[in-house]
């Protein structure tokens, strides 16, 4: 037996509004690209830049995406990734990576997602002037503050 597990957490901003389509059998579809920020160091300065994902979402979590999810809005994705391939009409073979999403999570209050909605579109650079990703009073759906990592002082360690 191989043990094997596949789980991928992000935190990130809609890049588009979603994409919805139906599968034959009627299930709901819905894409759109996520766009996470990544840090890195070059020449002994820290930099940032963002990676653009491809999320999809069946079912459930489609109807979730198309009634709440729009172009702009901070959200947790927790998922799977999934490869997929097929061959094209030229007789190459084509990859493709996506993040199949299983749970999804408001990261910002309403007030927040319009006060960002109202501040002027631009494309995405690395000026900190145009960073979406910093706020103050981030919240999950279930209206507990996300405090990012560490401990609090209700947490408990379970060993």
């Amino acid at each position: 037996m191989s043990i094997s597990y596949n789980k991928v957490i992000l935190v990130g901003r809609l890049t588009a509004d979603p994409q919805v389509s139906y599968a034959s059998n009627g299930i709901m579809i819905a894409k759109f690209t996520l766009a996470v920020d990544r840090q890195f160091k070059r020449d002994a300065q820290n930099s940032q830049d963002a990676d653009f994902l491809r999320i999809v979402g069946f079912g459930k979590t489609a109807e979730f995406v198309n009634n709440y999810l729009a172009k702009g809005r901070l959200i947790m994705v927790e998922g799977r990734i999934q490869t997929s391939r097929f061959q094209g009409a030229d007789g190459i073979t084509k990859y493709f990576t996506d993040i199949i999403a299983e749970k999804l999570n408001f990261m910002e209050t309403k007030k927040s997602a319009q006060e960002y909605d109202r501040k002027p579109s631009s494309n995405y650079d690395n000026s900190s002037s145009n960073r979406p990703f910093e706020n103050d009073d981030v919240v999950t759906n279930n209206g507990e503050v996300f405090d990012g990592p560490g401990e609090s002082e209700n947490d408990e360690v379970p060993f």
